[in-house]
């Protein structure tokens, strides 16, 4: 689970459109039993504040699948597993309906009801709360409605959202003694997940106890299961190679590993699922002020960089070629966006641009080990075509807050994982911080045509359109592809299925 500034790793499918749903896809239900046991998860960051409304960070929304819940759960291409809401329908292009299962309880005992999940809603739809949710799962401008004795809540947008669904289903919901005092979430949680927080020590590990009587997880999954952990510690573990030698050694029981040291873990026959993590790009500051806001540097800068190698690089060398921004084993359009759009490597013709200019190079010092010589391969390719180039490594975390901050940055080296084109929008157009998320300051027309084009049509209608625009961007410049980084999550006497954010709480299972 590596670490990303933003991180919708997400299972997306076509919209489901008025039809009702109550699919237990995913996780299987098991007879009943009793958890025992402990287990030990690696992250590779510490989560920061546990605010489940607040962040986009991987590693913390990773943690709090422990403690909080979603409507629905994605668990596939096509696939929609129930959550909290027993039975979903999509009523228009405009309007969704959730109703929720019966006798839901939060962990400190009170009730998650259809008005709490309003409350939630309209949280992360407030403008002024700030939220980073919004725009990119919960609908901009979206209204809510609760009804507690039907158990139903809807959601109704202004415009056409094509997929309302998959977005909500991503909007982790607290309970309403933390509403109430949001404070309580900075280093706690209060949720309805299968586990509560018992401890947490920030930056070295946070422990989580199960809870019985919990049955609204993945397609209904209950935490009455033989071989689930009764205790699961999530330790902070930044050196992949660190995680690694602890897998082996037994001090970790799931881990996952993206860079070279799946060469040993493979010798070891650990049980291991591989999977596509997230698509690597690296983007420009557009923003006044700074030498990517002129469309000739830009180019310029992206035919200086040989994507291929630089991509090989940030991999591992275990990277898939890259087809569009969203997460191409699980998005739902099928299609290629990137091939012949990139302007081609040319060095001799980036030189009359580039000369003398200055850029900083900004990316992630916790990302994994293969950031750093991605950014060096980078800086080397950029200097041959005459451009002065500093190299700028922050944690994820000052990371996060100089682009969506400071803007001290002119070129960076970034993983985005969306489950769907339309949740890239919110990056790429509109407000830039600190009123909106399009951290580079793009303003590409073709864009935002193609992208008002997708919007008015439901599910895979729009998929020609939301590629066209995909297609824009890179003939721009304003977004240079690299590779896809594939990540292996290894089990120590455990097996796991994964969702969302990595292995689903509900389906672990310690083995002999």
């Amino acid at each position: 689970m590596r670490t990303r500034v933003v991180s919708v790793i997400a299972a997306s499918a076509v919209l489901l459109f008025a039809i009702t749903s109550a699919t237990s896809a995913g996780v299987r239900r098991t007879s009943a039993g009793k958890p025992s046991g402990s287990a030990t998860l690696a992250i590779p960051a510490d989560p920061g504040n546990l605010d489940p409304q607040m962040t986009v960070v991987s590693s913390t929304r990773y943690v709090d699948t422990f403690a909080y819940d979603t409507l629905v759960n994605l668990v596939g291409p096509g696939k929609i597993a129930s959550g909290l809401a027993q039975s979903w329908k999509v009523v228009s292009p405009k309007k969704v309906e959730f109703t929720l299962r019966p006798s839901i309880s939060c962990s400190d005992g009170t009730k998650m009801t259809a008005s709490v999940v309003k409350q939630n809603l309209d949280f992360v739809g407030n403008p002024a709360n700030k939220s980073p949710l919004l725009g990119l799962f919960m609908p901009v401008g979206a209204t809510v409605t609760a009804n507690n004795s039907a158990r139903t809540v809807v959601v109704t947008t202004t415009t056409p959202n094509p997929f309302m669904i998959q977005g909500l289903a991503l909007v982790q919901l607290v309970c309403s003694k933390g509403l109430a005092n949001r404070s309580l979430l900075d280093h706690g949680t209060d949720g309805t997940g299968p586990y509560a927080l018992t401890g947490a020590v920030p930056g070295d590990h946070y422990t989580f106890a199960v809870r019985k009587g919990y049955t609204w997880g993945p397609g209904g999954a209950s935490t009455a299961v033989n071989g689930l952990p009764a205790k699961v510690t999530i330790k902070v573990v930044s050196n992949e190679t660190t995680a690694a030698n602890l897998l082996l050694t037994g001090g970790l029981n799931v881990a996952s590993i993206g860079g070279p040291d799946r060469t040993r873990l493979g010798k070891a026959h650990l049980f291991n699922i591989v999977a596509p993590a997230q698509p690597n790009e690296i983007l420009f500051n557009e923003n006044a002020g700074h030498p990517a806001a002129n469309p000739a540097v830009r180019k310029a800068l992206v035919q200086a960089l040989n994507l291929s190698q630089i991509g090989k690089v940030v991999t591992s060398g275990f990277g898939l070629k890259m087809t569009q921004l969203s997460l191409q084993n699980f998005t739902p359009c099928a299609g290629d966006s990137v091939t012949g759009n990139v302007p081609a490597y040319n060095t001799s013709a980036a030189k009359s641009a580039l000369s003398g200019v200055s850029v900083k190079l900004l990316y992630a010092s916790d990302e994994g080990p293969s950031y750093a010589p991605a950014a060096e391969l980078a800086q080397e390719q950029l200097a041959a075509a005459g451009a002065k180039v500093t190299l700028d490594p922050q944690s994820t975390a000052n990371l996060q807050a100089t682009l969506f901050g400071t803007g001290d940055w002119d070129v960076v080296i970034i993983g985005i994982g969306v489950a769907n084109p339309a949740q890239f929008t919110a990056f790429v157009s509109g407000p830039t911080p600190p009123n909106g998320t399009n951290f580079a300051g793009i303003a590409n027309a073709s864009y935002k045509l193609a992208v008002a084009r997708a919007q008015r049509r439901v599910g895979t209608e729009g998929c020609k359109y939301w590629l066209a625009g995909e297609e824009a961007l890179f003939k721009a410049g304003d977004i240079a592809p690299l590779e896809v980084t594939t990540e292996a999550t290894y089990g120590r006497k455990m097996t796991f299925k994964l969702g969302v954010q990595g292995p689903i709480p509900t389906s672990l299972r310690l083995t002999k």
